[in-house]
């Protein structure tokens, strides 16, 4: 059966038709998936681009009208391309994500240690110890900062005191969001380690005080 004739039985509705296409262009899709570029950050791979070929062959193949005139492999490779520049979009904006909620769970470890402290024995009422445990902590906190490298010193005040996103601090930097981000998760497991304080809860962020001095 010759390709005019998959056509139109593909736009008849045979299945068997559309599959024969799919097919018959699948190593256009890979041939393309494999040759566009991607980049040395991105969180996809190879596997990742050549399954989203397939899937903008898949639509190319579904969506073509031979009437047209337009040759199927000039159509097909726009979407092609297209289908493989949005996964790639996709599977970093949720790498993205993944790292976010991550720097937002090191970060509460902070925010507790600025509200919360490491009080220990019992509770006195008058107000005296309150406000020395506190000023104790963010001594320890300043003490801790400022034995931070410098790179991760600097995303703390950027994140916290600026109150710029890790994309933002990481362009004020000259790095990527993942970079960034990196710095951050280090900073922060690095003050847990050197203060040493169990966290229980979550509370509101105070550290903008300490990073921000």
């Amino acid at each position: 059966m010759d390709v005019a004739q998959l056509w139109a039985k593909s736009r008849a509705g045979c299945a068997e038709s559309r599959g024969a296409l799919i097919e018959r262009y699948a190593d256009l899709a890979v041939g393309i998936a494999r040759c566009m570029r991607i980049p040395s950050t991105s969180l996809a791979d190879r596997d990742d681009a050549s399954s989203a070929a397939m899937v903008g062959l898949i639509a190319a193949v579904d969506r073509f009208d031979p009437r047209r005139g337009v040759p199927f492999e000039a159509y097909a490779s726009l979407r092609i391309r297209g289908a493989v520049v949005d996964e790639l979009r996709r599977v970093d904006e949720r790498g993205r994500a993944d790292r976010r909620s991550e720097a937002a769970e090191l970060a509460v470890s902070l925010d507790v240690l600025m509200d919360k402290g490491a009080h220990q024995g019992p509770a006195v009422d008058d107000g005296f110890t309150e406000r020395y445990e506190q000023e104790d902590l963010n001594t320890r906190v300043q003490d801790a900062l400022g034995r931070l490298p410098a790179r991760q010193r600097e995303v703390i005040a950027r994140y916290y005191g600026d109150e710029l996103t890790l994309r933002e601090a990481g362009a004020k930097m000259g790095v990527s969001e993942a970079r960034a981000c990196q710095l951050h998760g280090r900073a922060i497991q690095s003050l847990r380690r050197d203060l040493s304080v169990h966290i229980t809860a979550p509370a509101s962020a105070r550290v903008a005080q300490a990073a921000a001095a």
